[in-house]
């Protein structure tokens, strides 16, 4: 190729050029400027219309309106917070203008249901870029942030407020009054650019933060650290001067220096003062640091709900906010100490909370009391309830009672509940694990109050022991024996075996059994035990006594009777009973007789008696 035709090449390839790049620097131009209206149109779409259109665009169109609308979203939020702001002001200073107050109501009514609307399309719009594969959850947690901010109280609803006459200009004025307002609020500095940024109410600094994107609430966390820092710094100048008595008579030299260089007097104060007054300072610049954590706080946890890491900046907090004391100066100390007690952030706020916890617990030993003896009141009226429910019911509901009662008060001194109920639980879980044999006997005594197999006062044969019940806990049963001894019996061992209530029932059976020779009368010896029992005066004629030959024994005939009485004359009718039929029989000559055991042998056997022993020799073969 000649050179010529190289060069005609190259000129037409920068005309193609010059041509090209400004077609395409214009057309990305100009589909910027119609992005932007392109979102705004979306924005006003339903949603289903809305999921229509966004279906065919490609994700990195769709990321790209996604920030678009994220940004009219933070810019409607921003507006909505103002409003907010000085709607609260409104009815916190101005409650007797009623027509300022009705117009920020309505105000703030129109910006919560368009944002809500913006709220809803944002969403499609992030659910749509999701679903093509793109990162959402900065957005979502962002869109979710903003859907929660309302005011901390509905809306006064204007239908009390008096009617404007439309035939004058007062709506005209109503509304320029609005503007004004408004115009004055969004001109106000961030909280953390004010002069006093600490003094910002709580309330108003959280609405400022919450319709800020993470990146913003992040941004604004590094400036309040700053000022933490600067805060932070003020109090330690203060520290070392009353921590160091060194530094602080050379500070006091100086001072008298340039004070007698400038013609003045120079007023003597005692240490002792001047460490009182700088303690007292010091103090107040740790309230204004608390106050500046407080609001950290709020930020931090706007970080965290957004999903986001602020924990460098609770870090900072923990490790910069500490305020020592001088454990080897005393009347250093002593001033601290003095300064604590009379800051409202120490001593006092320390007290109030102390005052509070005892207020609360001894309220709720008084409730405690008052519940224990309305449920003993109602356990009495229920029938047949166990006299062993009543203790334990009462006993139960004044510790739980308590329980809670200390919970709250516990909570009144500042401590954070959540860990502490946290606590009790996994120690409930290994106090259980390590008790099991307690809880079985625990939940034994539950079923034996419900199910009232025995009461105080009834004689038992339970676990292996008889006697009276003395008392019984939801642990152990206490039973007195018929010797004088008190055994204390658990409950999972009554539970688990068989349970005789002797006392159980009003009656009982006596069973007596006679015996008697096989050559003596057998139908005397039976009426002679019917008429004893006959005569018995405790004996009960109905169910009528049973009076039968029972067994013909290896030794006697046996006689048997079953007379009926009540369960606390049982042993002295048997007693009785058994004395008499014995004196009558010895009476009637009727033998009682001895065991015996009749021997028989094949034959006739010898015995030989040799020095005290026996032998035996020579057994015959006859009967």
């Amino acid at each position: 190729m000649t050179l010529s035709r190289r060069l005609a090449v190259a000129l037409f390839a920068l005309c193609i050029a010059s041509l090209v790049i400004p077609a395409t620097a214009l057309g990305q131009a100009t589909r910027s400027v119609l992005e932007e209206g392109f979102v705004d149109e979306l924005l006003l779409e339903d949603v289903e219309t809305l999921r229509i259109r966004l279906a065919p665009i490609p994700l990195e169109r769709l990321e790209q309106i996604q920030t678009q609308t994220l940004t009219r979203l933070e810019e409607h939020a921003e507006t909505l917070a103002t409003a907010i702001v000085q709607q609260i002001r409104l009815r916190d200073a101005a409650a007797d203008d009623a027509e300022r107050l009705a117009a920020a109501n309505a105000e703030v009514a129109t910006l919560l249901t368009r944002k809500s609307e913006l709220v809803v399309r944002a969403n499609a719009i992030i659910a749509a870029v999701e679903r093509k594969g793109g990162v959402v959850a900065a957005a979502r947690a962002y869109v979710s942030a903003i859907e929660g901010l309302v005011p901390e109280e509905p809306a006064a609803t204007t239908a009390a407020t008096p009617a404007v006459d439309p035939a004058t200009d007062g709506e005209a004025r109503l509304t320029k009054r609005v503007s004004d307002l408004v115009a004055v609020v969004r001109a106000e500095a961030a909280a953390h650019e004010r002069p006093v940024p600490w003094e910002v109410p709580l309330s108003e600094f959280e609405l400022e933060m919450q319709p800020l994107p993470m990146d913003a609430i992040l941004a604004r966390l590094d400036k309040w650290r700053e000022i933490l820092e600067r805060e932070i710094r003020k109090r330690v100048r203060i520290d070392i001067l009353l921590n160091d008595g060194a530094k602080l008579e050379q500070t006091l030299a100086q001072l008298q220096a340039t004070t007698a260089e400038a013609g003045g007097a120079f007023d003597n104060v005692d240490a002792a003062t001047i460490k009182s007054r700088l303690a007292e300072r010091s103090q107040e610049q740790q309230q204004i640091i608390n106050a500046i954590v407080a609001r950290m706080q709020v930020a931090i946890l706007l970080v965290e709900r957004r999903g986001g890491d602020a924990e460098p900046y609770a870090r900072y907090i923990a490790a910069a906010t500490g305020q020592k004391l001088n454990l080897t100066d005393l009347s250093v100390l002593r001033a601290q100490l003095v300064a604590w007690f009379r800051s409202p952030d120490g001593g006092v706020r320390i007290g109030l909370n102390v005052a509070k916890f005892f207020g609360i617990v001894f309220v709720f030993w008084i409730v405690s009391r008052l519940l224990g003896r309305l449920t003993h009141a109602a356990v009495r009226r229920v029938p047949k309830a166990s006299s062993l429910l009543a203790p334990v019911l009462v006993v139960a509901v004044r510790r739980v009672t308590m329980l809670v009662g200390l919970v709250i008060g516990v909570s009144m001194l500042g401590v954070n509940i959540g860990p502490l109920l946290a606590m009790i639980g996994a120690a409930g879980l290994v106090i259980g694990l390590a008790l099991q044999g307690t809880l079985s006997n625990f939940a034994s005594g539950i079923l034996i109050l419900l199910n009232r197999p025995y009461d105080v006062g009834s004689v038992i044969n339970a676990g292996g022991v008889a006697g009276k019940v003395e008392a019984m806990n939801l642990v152990s049963t206490s039973i007195l024996t018929f010797d004088n001894q008190l055994m204390l019996v658990p409950n999972n061992q009554i539970w688990n075996g068989v349970i005789t209530n002797v006392t159980g029932k009003p009656t009982r059976r006596v069973d007596l059994v006679f015996g008697i020779g096989y050559t003596d009368d057998m139908d005397r010896a039976v009426e002679i035990i019917r008429e004893v029992i006959t005569a018995h005066p405790k004996v009960h004629d109905d169910p009528a006594p049973t009076i039968r030959v029972n067994e013909l024994g290896d030794n006697s005939v046996n006689v048997i009777a079953r007379p009926w009485a009540n369960t606390a004359d049982y042993w002295e009718v048997y007693w009785d009973v058994m004395h008499r039929v014995k004196m009558r029989f010895d009476e009637e000559d009727i033998n009682i007789p001895f065991p015996q055991r009749d021997v028989h042998l094949p034959g006739p056997i010898e015995v030989t008696l040799t020095r005290g022993s026996q032998s035996v020799e020579g057994v015959g073969a006859g009967a």
